[in-house]
């Protein structure tokens, strides 16, 4: 048993074969661009919508309408949620940058010193430890930035609706509301439901579900993906055969 133990845990640490960087760096990959383009959509939504609804808020304060209160609080809430969704986006848009690099040169055989074709990570030791690295920094940075929006994003939506809902609606926001996400307001045209505004502006917040499964995926999705990386950090493909002695001399090494 410590025997297995032993082999489990060398495993999980450089150098890799490339198999393993493809199950966990393809795995960064996939949820990085599933990240970014939820946060691209949700902050270029609300980016549109929060400066009308600001002007709808102060407007309906002047007005003395009852129970409608609206504090500088509550507009910090809807702003930082902008900010949220605005790191999220940057912060992947990095991340799928640096799987690609990280995953790109794992198609390719490198030479180790003797000439013999073999990984990469496995013929360059420092560099495979520098992207170790470089990708667990990323990997740290990208559930901050999850957690953050998780932390405020169910507050935000339910601060919005609640008060775009209560909100004196005039023509001038309405026609503001119709140019910016080219929608209709009027019940009577034939249009689908999604042109509709009232769709529009439903859908321009990310829910609390959808905030739970970035959450849910990202802890689940990443142990997983780590804790499978010895399974994969070996040879797998047959066609490969003639590197496995090399590449075993390398690893022990």
């Amino acid at each position: 048993m410590g025997g297995w133990w032993d082999w489990y845990g060398r495993k999980m640490w450089p150098p890799y074969y490339k198999y393993s960087v493809f199950v966990f760096v393809g795995f960064e990959f996939v949820y990085s661009a599933f990240i970014l383009a939820i946060s691209e959509a949700y902050y270029k939504s609300a980016a549109m919508i929060l400066p009308i609804a600001y002007r709808m808020f102060d407007d309906t304060v002047r007005k003395n309408k009852s129970n409608f209160d609206w504090t500088t609080a509550e507009r910090d809430i809807l702003e930082g949620y902008k900010n949220h969704m605005l790191l999220l986006w940057i912060v992947s848009t990095v991340g799928v940058l640096l799987c690609m690099v990280v995953i790109i040169p794992q198609f390719f055989d490198f030479n180790d010193r003797r000439g013999n074709p073999s990984h990469l990570c496995l013929v360059r030791r420092k560099l495979a430890w520098v992207m170790f690295f470089v990708v667990a920094a990323y990997v740290a940075v990208l559930g901050i930035a999850v957690f953050l929006a998780w932390l405020d994003g169910g507050a935000a939506s339910r601060h919005f609706h609640s008060h775009f809902d209560a909100a004196e609606k005039e023509e001038t926001f309405i026609g503001e509301l119709e140019a910016a996400f080219g929608c209709e307001t009027d019940d009577d045209l034939e249009v689908a439901p999604e042109h509709m505004c009232y769709e529009k502006v439903n859908q321009s917040f990310i829910t609390s579900l959808w905030l739970n499964l970035l959450m849910l995926v990202y802890i689940a999705g990443h142990l997983i993906a780590f804790l499978a990386v010895p399974f994969f950090n070996r040879q797998l493909v047959k066609d490969d055969d003639e590197l496995l002695e090399v590449d075993g001399k390398l690893l022990d090494a």
